[in-house]
């Protein structure tokens, strides 16, 4: 049977919820941007989420929001969608290319040899980060901690949600995410008041008052619309991480060989990607895609080794190692147990 990597979701309370606000609401700051940024706070557990139209605006807003600018330098690692980088750039300052603990695939802090003035790990695949050495290196260097919390809305880090460990952290609602908007959206979350009056005002043009605009700015908003969807995913995230992590469990039970990739011994992932790492990696993708089955590689080509930033010349070798045997598995919660004992069948030919 066929198995698709991924499956958008659409159900008839995300359609009753969008035209509802379409009907009712401003198509712009309607009732549910703050409704639902009221609801992803408490959820997190932080004062404050301001809501942006991506998670790459989100990063961006708060760096700005932080006071990141030309003069400065950013710390984040290379196994990461581009917009962990890019973001950095946006505000002129320069990323500072981290390597990677080669176990899971998070920051490893050790790898920065030089003074930087924020840093921003990334929770990758759901799993949270190593946050412990994270902080230490942060209090030692006296910067801001910005998670990049972009795949990981639910997870866990010492029994509190990533998003609330650090001075800000930023959610992506990209459709391929464990929680959606119906389109592109962010969130941002902190407990600094300043920084969540900032975070609002660039979003919105460097807006003071109605009239009055006292810093640089963008239109970054999440539309009405989207908001609204977003509170009905919210509602529904954590049982549909819980079934995440049964799928992973299906996976370890019947998979021959320990191949997925640890969870943080201090965390709770939401397995926003299960990933297998192995030797024989593109033989495995090759069986799946000879059934029909589906599978994709985060990331195939590190952020340092990508045209944008070559110019940086940094040789990262676990990253490098790592992008040559990771696989992500089908992993959606709507995938029957069937389907996940066919494609551990499949795998199950190339490591046994």
């Amino acid at each position: 049977m066929k198995i698709p990597f991924f499956v958008q979701e659409f159900t008839n309370e995300m359609k009753e919820a969008a035209i509802d606000a379409l009907r009712n609401e401003s198509f712009v700051n309607g009732e549910s941007v703050s409704k639902f940024e009221e609801e992803f706070a408490r959820y997190i557990g932080t004062k404050y989420a301001v809501s942006v139209n991506s998670g790459n605006s989100a990063l961006q807003i708060s760096l700005m929001a932080l006071g990141i600018s030309a003069d400065s330098k950013v710390a984040t690692p290379t196994n990461s969608f581009i917009a962990s980088a890019n973001c950095i750039r946006m505000t002129n300052a320069q990323p500072i290319l981290t390597d990677i603990d080669a176990r899971d695939g998070g920051i490893d802090v050790s790898s920065i040899t030089e003074k930087v003035d924020a840093v921003i790990p990334v929770h990758i695949y759901g799993n949270p980060c190593d946050f412990d050495s994270v902080k230490t290196f942060a209090e030692e260097q006296k910067i801001p901690i910005i998670e990049d919390a972009c795949q990981a809305h639910g997870a866990t880090y010492k029994n509190k949600k990533v998003g609330s460990l650090s001075d800000v952290g930023c959610f992506s609602f990209y459709p391929t995410k464990n929680m959606t908007v119906g389109g592109d959206g962010g969130m941002s979350t902190t407990n600094n008041e300043e920084v969540a009056d900032k975070i609002r005002s660039i979003r919105d043009n460097g807006r003071k008052t109605r009239n009055e605009f006292d810093k640089l700015g963008f239109t970054m908003r999440l539309n009405t619309v989207n908001a609204a969807i977003g509170r009905i995913q919210l509602k529904h995230l954590d049982e549909k991480n819980s079934r995440r992590r049964e799928i992973v469990s299906i996976y370890k039970e019947n998979l021959i060989e320990d191949c997925i990739l640890p969870e943080n011994e201090n965390g709770k992932s939401v397995y926003h990607q299960i990933v297998i790492r192995h030797e024989n990696r593109d033989k495995i993708r090759e069986e799946l895609t000879n059934d029909d089955i589906g599978s994709a590689i985060y990331y195939e080509k590190p952020i340092h080794l990508q045209p944008l930033y070559l110019e940086y010349d940094y040789k990262l070798p676990n990253s490098e190692k790592f992008a040559k045997e990771v696989l992500s598995l089908p992993s959606y919660p709507s995938l029957t147990n069937d389907q996940l004992l066919e494609i551990c069948e499949h795998v199950n030919k190339v490591i046994s």
